[in-house]
């Protein structure tokens, strides 16, 4: 907890940069569709193993950001530690990168030769096998790559990498990826972002050929990208401190104690002072050391004189409700900043089943516009395999977001719209090519 109270403190210490340069018409650099002849490749693309790319060293100055007071790599580092110890956060940055990483395969276009095909299937399952960077886990291919894609791309706000080809520049070895709060952008020609990754203090200027950087929701004068958590590290404070008060007042109530109560013996006639006070002490004394000897399964036994009652609030259970309804109402807060309803999360306040159905389409709306992005980096990497290969084709991704629940739904509903098209065909409403487009249009 003094950790996370450091974080706090340096967080909201920091103020908005200002940004010495703005430009209204700036390009990301992704990196450059390779062209399908091998010999338009670029020769630039850097060979594996990778090493430090001291050549693109460039000692101009980064332009962005211009203010120290607004570290983006510390935000970054924020960003990991909230993942990494809110288990709230934890499980919204895992749902979203698995929803996201779903099952996907690829198809080839520009040919039908069979031959061909088989040939640059073949090539690009190669490439699957090799393409992860960490090479101890065998295979992890693009079900790998995807998931920490996603990882990156919800808690930094922006995924960056390389592409690095075997020593005998003949094929694609792996994608090697770059920590993006080691990444700076200086703007070259007011116009043109140029990407550099600070090492040791030194900026290395990336090469933009074989480079991927992808921001997640950039300003048209910030290309830094947003982290899902962006607007979480205020509310997650207060929902952290409501915690951290909730276990000190529980703990101090969640124990009740024994209050014993002892009554001072009648005094002797003829009794002293001195005497009656002694054996008064003497006497609770021995009450309390027959208090402490007692097991759990024991029982104390004593005169009339001694009174044991129990010591506990007496709001407990509302108290706690309280305490409850609060923390849900945090929750809930926190679950609108990173687009989730709490039935994703494992809060369960009891939503309907055709409720969650329909939450849990508009988040499908979501991830299918963020595997969009995914879509656009898995076929730059292939294509530009195909093309060190010399295979006129061309890779498309898709990622499969089918359903089980709601089948019967969807059949009516795809049921209908076919017999809705057949009737304006056979009235004469369509023509035949109408029909088929209305019909791929569904699909």
């Amino acid at each position: 907890m003094t950790v996370l109270k450091d974080f706090w403190g340096k967080l909201f210490h920091l103020r908005k940069p200002s940004f010495q340069k703005t430009s209204f018409n700036t390009s990301l650099v992704t990196g450059k569709r390779a062209s399908k002849s091998v010999g338009q490749l670029p020769k630039n693309f850097p060979i594996s193993p990778v090493s430090k790319r001291t050549s693109y060293l460039d000692q101009g100055e980064l332009l962005l950001p211009q203010s120290s007071l607004y570290d983006n790599s510390f935000r970054i580092k924020l960003y990991r530690f909230l993942r990494d110890n809110i288990p709230v956060l934890n499980s919204a940055i895992w749902t979203w990168t698995r929803i996201c990483a779903s099952p996907s395969y690829f198809e080839l276009k520009g040919s039908n030769d069979p031959k061909l095909l088989d040939n640059g299937s073949e090539v690009l399952k190669n490439l699957d096998r090799r393409i992860y960077q960490h090479s101890f886990q065998k295979f992890g291919g693009t079900d790998a790559l995807l998931a920490q894609f996603f990882g990156s791309l919800f808690t930094d706000g922006a995924v960056c990498g390389e592409v690095v080809l075997t020593p005998s520049r003949d094929r694609l070895d792996k994608f090697y990826f770059i920590d993006p709060a080691t990444v700076r952008f200086k703007l070259k020609n007011d116009s043109t972002w140029e990407l550099y990754q600070e090492v040791d203090g030194i900026q290395v200027k990336l090469n933009p050929d074989s480079t991927f950087y992808l921001g997640l929701d950039q300003d048209p004068d910030d290309p830094r990208g947003k982290s899902i958590l962006g607007s979480i590290p205020f509310v997650a404070r207060v929902e952290q401190g409501l915690l951290e008060d909730m276990q000190k007042t529980m703990h101090n109530a969640g124990y009740y104690r024994l209050h014993v109560k002892i009554k001072p013996p009648e005094r002797f006639s003829g009794e002293s002072d001195e005497t009656y006070v002694s054996r008064a002490n003497k006497y609770f004394e021995d009450t309390v050391e027959m208090m402490k000897t007692l097991a759990p399964e024991d029982n104390p036994i004593t005169w009339t004189d001694v009174q044991i009652e129990y010591i506990g609030p007496s709001g407990h259970i509302s108290s706690s409700t309280y305490w409850y309804i609060n923390h849900k109402a945090l929750v809930e807060d926190i679950c609108a900043g990173v687009h989730l309803d709490p039935f994703m999360l494992g809060y369960s306040y009891g939503p309907t089943t055709s409720w969650a159905q329909f939450k849990y389409e508009l988040i499908l709306r979501n991830v299918i516009s963020i595997q969009r992005l995914a879509k656009r980096f898995m076929e730059w990497i292939r294509n530009i395999e195909l093309a060190l290969w010399g295979i006129p084709l061309e890779c498309e991704h898709h990622f499969d977001n089918r359903k089980f629940f709601g089948m019967l739904e969807q059949r009516q509903a795809e049921k209908i719209h076919l017999e809705n098209i057949i009737q304006k065909k056979e009235a004469g409403f369509i023509t035949d090519d109408q029909a088929k487009r209305e019909i791929e249009s569904r699909e």
